[in-house]
């Protein structure tokens, strides 16, 4: 396997704590191991009962809770995440971070070199996903001629350098560059919302540098053009998540306020599963925009092509403070 799972810790505490049935939850990426790593654990725990979540899982702000507690189990396993920034799980819960056995090559090094030089940077911010924490001191002293800074994220839990997809506390850094590593664009595109400079991603499963600063640039004409149509907005809907990690009762309050103070019709709609079929059942003629609170991914990545502004927390901030720059990703 290209991660590692960490048996004997699993092991270990599934004994201390006298576990019998144990639910194994997995994001989307690391779902395809779940039965290896079922019968991995069978051969050294045969007397406990594991089951595998089969429900999306998008972040340590999404743990299994309920679900373990319909199946009857006595711990939850969660693989992937550290815990979430402000949220610990009530049922009892093991995070293991699954890190990436995968480097990076020095071809890999050599092109990010090459790309930090054509834009000119001195300064070099650098920031992963958990999976790849490891390989950030590595490639920091492999940046001879950059000042390379790997920030603090806003959790103990956490590692240094390590961003969320809607936690950019460590790349709160000055620097001309910065630098996501990690698979996919996901986490590099909020990296380059969040700072609004120059962003690359050092892929290691690609062993490719990839720089998203005009991508970034185009997601956010888009993100502007809704927040413009819903400054217009007389009818708005907040949408408060109900999954434990999700729920921000004093973020739905604060927009509630803010906007009725604004001379604004407010509703407050509950949901887990957040998209566009939702909202098109929750839509009305009179509604004009929406602002998302479980998730500030969502208005971005899931819901950028619905016919009405779904917005941030952050941009519907912008609108009630009537204030249109800096850009404010994500919260």
């Amino acid at each position: 396997m290209s991660y590692f799972f960490d048996y004997e810790r699993i092991v270990q505490e599934i004994r201390k704590r006298n576990v019998k049935r144990v639910l194994l939850q997995f994001p989307e990426g690391l779902k395809p191991f779940s039965t290896e790593v079922v019968d991995s654990l069978n051969r050294r725990l045969p007397e406990v009962e594991f089951v595998i979540s089969g429900e999306p899982s998008w972040g340590a702000c999404d743990i299994a809770e309920d679900e373990a507690k319909i199946v009857g189990v006595d711990l939850i396993v969660h693989f992937g995440h550290t815990p979430y920034t402000w949220y610990y799980p009530k049922f009892p819960t093991l995070f293991v971070e699954a890190e990436s056995n995968l480097d990076v090559n020095e071809e890999a090094v050599k092109q990010l070199k090459n790309k930090l030089r054509e834009y000119g940077a001195k300064k070099v911010s650098l920031t992963s996903t958990v999976q790849h924490y490891k390989l950030l001191d590595k490639i920091r002293h492999k940046l001879d001629g950059f000042e390379v800074v790997i920030g603090n994220p806003s959790s103990p839990f956490m590692h240094p350098g390590q961003i969320l997809g809607c936690d950019y506390k460590a790349a709160n850094v000055e620097a001309d560059v910065y630098v996501n590593v990690s698979g996919g664009v996901f986490h590099a595109l909020g990296l380059g919302l969040s700072t609004l400079k120059p962003t690359l991603k050092l892929d290691p499963y690609t062993n490719k540098v990839e720089d998203l600063t005009q991508e970034v640039n185009r997601i956010l004409r888009v993100r502007y053009s809704k927040i413009m149509k819903a400054m217009d907005a007389r009818t708005w809907v907040i949408i408060q998540g109900v999954k434990v990690g999700q729920n921000r009762p004093l973020m739905v309050k604060y927009l509630e306020k803010r906007l009725r103070e604004m001379g604004n019709t407010v509703y407050v709609v509950t949901n887990k599963v957040l998209n566009v079929d939702v909202l098109r059942n929750i839509d009305r003629s009179n509604i004009d925009a929406y602002v998302v609170t479980s998730c500030p991914r969502l208005p971005i990545d899931d819901l950028y092509n619905y016919e009405k502004p779904v917005l941030t927390p952050g941009e519907a901030k912008m609108i009630i403070l009537n204030k249109l720059e800096p850009y404010i990703f994500p919260w």
